[in-house]
């Protein structure tokens, strides 16, 4: 379960100035988030199970990986299937056109960083 703020809160407040001048910060926020794009990455190597993605990223508790996968859910990140033939059901995530974006432009960044701090 994610860490809520309180709407009434300074950082809340803060939060919507941010993002009422620019978009930008909302975006930070959700690619900022820890594990977040480890396993948007991950999932769009291949590892599509939640059993997989424990094996492939082995650092992260399960109960943080679980509350990353939903904030990709939620975002349009990645998608949920149900492969309901299957005893027992099995959840296969698959990376969304949006998530591609998102890798192709996190590239992007890691190639500026590469080259200015080599």
């Amino acid at each position: 379960m994610g860490h809520k703020i309180k709407e009434s809160s300074t950082n809340q407040a803060n939060r919507r100035i941010l993002s009422d001048r620019c978009r930008v910060n909302d975006i930070l926020s959700l690619v900022g988030k820890r594990w977040l794009m480890t396993i948007l990455y991950e999932i769009s190597l291949g590892n599509d199970q939640f059993s997989a993605l424990t094996k492939s990223i082995p650092e992260i508790s399960e109960q943080v990986l679980a509350t990353r996968v939903n904030d990709l859910v939620e975002n349009n990140l990645i998608e949920k299937n149900e492969r309901t033939n299957t005893t027992p059901l099995q959840i296969i995530y698959t990376t969304t056109d949006k998530g591609k974006q998102i890798l192709s432009l996190v590239d992007k960044l890691c190639k500026w960083d590469e080259y200015w701090n080599r």
